[in-house]
């Protein structure tokens, strides 16, 4: 299948899911990032980036909470105007949160964040495969955020069990970044190495 065909699939099934279901599994995803003693977020990072969730998306602010309540610095991505793309900024307790591009939230006030100062990203997308392929709306904004992260940070998907595909690979272009984990309300994955295809030797003639 097709990166189309998967986002059409997916923008369709996520607008079928009601809030309280959303709103469950928000709490749920939550709940099995911070306890997993696979990925101990706890233990080995300090500063986090999460996301603003917008109307479809799983809730982010039961993980925001509870990562503020744990003492972490969290920092989220705020629109760019000069560079036309999206930064890091400081996400503290009680900052006052706006519209910003394409009308997703974002902090009212910047205070920037360097990306390779970040342990742990936790991010959204369409779909997902078993190999930490990630599939979001196209425009790239994330990958351009993650290629400058450190090699060590945690990069983690925070989605529904029914966005992780199984039996097939999303389609990958050479600038997509690949995620190490997935968290989702049932489970959390460790993400493989993508299987290699063989390539035969040319036949030698005798």
């Amino acid at each position: 299948m097709d990166k189309e065909s998967i986002r059409d699939k997916m923008r369709a099934r996520r607008r079928k899911v009601p809030e309280d279901e959303r709103k469950k599994a928000g709490r749920l995803i939550c709940g099995n990032l911070m306890q997993s003693h696979k990925i101990n977020l706890m233990l080995t990072c300090w500063q986090i980036s999460t996301y603003l969730s917008s109307s479809h998306e799983i809730p982010t602010r039961y993980l925001t909470r509870e990562l503020w309540n744990a003492t972490r610095e969290v920092c989220v991505p705020a629109w760019n105007a000069m560079d036309k793309t999206y930064m890091l900024c400081a996400f503290p307790p009680g900052m006052e949160v706006v519209k910003g591009h394409c009308g997703i939230r974002e902090p009212a006030h910047r205070f920037p964040i360097q990306t390779w100062d970040v342990d742990a990203f936790i991010i959204p997308g369409l779909a997902f495969d078993m190999y930490g392929a990630r599939l979001g709306f196209g425009a790239g904004y994330y990958d351009r955020i993650l290629s400058k992260a450190r090699k060590a940070a945690k990069l983690i998907a925070f989605c529904h069990d029914w966005q992780v595909i199984e039996d097939e690979q999303i389609p990958q272009e050479p600038h997509d970044i690949r995620l190490n984990w997935i968290v989702t309300e049932k489970r959390v994955i460790k993400c493989g190495v993508p299987p290699t295809r063989r390539v035969e030797p040319d036949a030698v003639d005798d």
